[in-house]
């Protein structure tokens, strides 16, 4: 059986095994570093985080804010101890299951192997590229903004609101603000 126990802040019992995983699946420009979660939780803003269970044993994690309009998942990632055998699919197809609105992720482009693997995951979950341009903001400091692709499991309604939904992304995810650069 699958469980999504939240994590209320990075004192709480499940977060050491969430924030190793976090560290060691996701490059330094795709991740906060500890301060930076801290000033997320302490903010208690539209951010989630969840460490992913089965069977009582920790497998994943899954950072997520909830807006208005739509989810957005900011990391996803499954202990390298259970990859390659079903549970990322199981476990996304749960979480989808549990959301009412639209969810939107970012992902690399598939400039490598692993990463058109990713898109190839989510798009066999029922997810859609939007072909509209994104560029990831920096987590922190001066980092360069990247080429991203949106995916989304509601292809017509991101498609409608995408600047939206990225002003959205880049305001309350990232505290970017594109005119200030």
């Amino acid at each position: 059986m699958i469980n999504f126990i939240k994590i209320e802040n990075v004192y709480d019992p499940n977060f050491g095994e969430v924030y190793d995983l976090y560290n060691t699946s996701f490059p330094t420009y795709s991740r906060r570093s500890w301060a930076g979660l801290e000033t997320v939780f302490n903010k208690k803003q539209a951010f989630n985080s969840v460490a992913v269970k089965k069977d009582s044993k920790f497998v994943g994690l899954i950072h997520y804010w909830i807006f208005d309009k739509f989810v957005f998942i900011e990391q996803f990632a499954i202990h390298p101890d259970y990859r390659n055998a079903g549970l990322g699919t199981k476990v996304m197809k749960e979480f989808l299951k549990k959301q009412e609105l639209p969810i939107v992720i970012e992902t690399e482009t598939p400039r490598t192997q692993i990463a058109s693997k990713r898109i190839y995951f989510y798009e066999r979950i029922g997810f859609y590229m939007i072909s509209n341009f994104y560029m990831q903001p920096p987590y922190e400091g001066s980092q360069v903004l990247m080429s991203m692709l949106i995916m989304t499991n509601n292809y017509e309604f991101v498609n409608k609101h995408f600047q939206q939904i990225k002003n959205t992304i880049y305001k309350e995810v990232y505290k970017y603000d594109p005119k200030k650069r």
